[in-house]
């Protein structure tokens, strides 16, 4: 008898032995992770590492740290519970890291307002120095505009940086000085002067003279032509001659173009107009007066022939 209760009692531990394996054998579990931006780097437990989207064997019914982190960005850190033969989903939306993801700004002279994309602003270099930098920091990827609104003396600028997540972009701004507008001459005009006599003096605000000697008063065209006349404002023409009664005009001219003025003189009450004094011309009578003179010529011969004949015969 005791031997069979010995028996007994062997198998009854042979068979728990065996049963204690299997009863501590779980199966085990999975874990996808993804990730916004994908291509960043996922950890279970900081032992299992791939670059998402990526799939991972897990120790079923057992809690679990996924860890996934990308440059530029804040690390994502999540607890996941895996059941056995199942597969526990972990999405990460990565913020970025404000810190790793920057725009530098070098400005010199150091003195002005920064701003970027025209609204985040700060004064730098409140007193002149050589060179100034400011950080923005948290700036989203892509283009930005840096603006700089420079101080008295200097033009205000603009720069067109790109910034890429992760990296802090630099960009230096050289204020340039303000170019004094150099006053230039007065714009100026022309002005052309028509008179309906010669041997007249033609005056431009009664300083600027010219006169026409080439005949003296009388049936012809005198004129005169002044350059450089200030434009946009009022000018005098004053004509005179001997004989005549002065006259003068009103004009004005514009930039770089001709203005014109014709006048007519009036001769003066019970005034001598020296007469136009004619050309002597000796050329004689049957050249100046061509073919058709030679009837005319014939007809005083005939006519002197006959008057002689005339007092031949008395």
């Amino acid at each position: 008898m005791e031997q069979k209760g010995t028996r007994a009692v062997l198998l009854i531990l042979f068979l728990t032995l065996l049963a204690v394996p299997v009863l501590g054998v779980v199966p085990p579990g999975r874990i996808a992770v993804s990730s916004i931006p994908p291509g960043a780097l996922a950890c279970v437990d900081t032992t299992n590492c791939d670059i998402t989207t990526a799939t991972f064997t897990a120790e079923g019914n057992s809690w679990h740290t996924v860890i996934v982190t990308q440059k530029g960005y804040r690390p994502s850190v999540e607890k996941v519970y895996v059941t056995s033969e199942q597969t526990s989903v972990v999405q990460a939306i990565l913020d970025p890291d404000p810190a790793a993801t920057a725009i530098q700004v070098f400005v010199s002279p150091a003195n002005g307002t920064v701003c970027l994309d025209n609204s985040q602003c700060r004064v730098i270099g409140r007193q002149a120095g050589s060179t100034e930098s400011t950080l923005f920091t948290g700036v989203s990827p892509g283009y930005h505009t840096v603006s700089v609104k420079a101080p008295l003396g200097y033009r205000d600028a603009t720069e067109l940086v790109q910034v890429v997540v992760g990296s802090i972009a630099e960009t230096r701004i050289t204020l340039k000085p303000e170019v004094p507008v150099t006053q230039s001459g007065p714009a100026t005009g022309a002005i052309r002067v028509y008179v309906d006599r010669t041997g007249t003096t033609i005056c431009l605000d009664d300083s600027d003279c010219v006169r026409d000697t080439r005949r003296i008063p009388g049936p012809g065209t005198s004129t005169a032509l002044f350059n450089d006349v200030t434009a946009d404002r009022k000018h005098t023409i004053t004509v005179t001659a001997e004989g005549y009664r002065p006259d003068s005009t009103d004009i004005s001219v514009s930039q770089d173009r001709i203005s014109t003025v014709e006048i007519k003189l009036r001769p003066l009450a019970n005034a001598t107009i020296p007469p136009v004094i004619p050309n002597m011309d000796t050329t004689p009578l049957s050249t100046r007066a061509g073919p058709d003179a030679v009837p005319l010529i014939g007809a005083i011969a005939l006519c002197g022939a006959v008057l002689l004949a005339r007092r031949a015969r008395q």
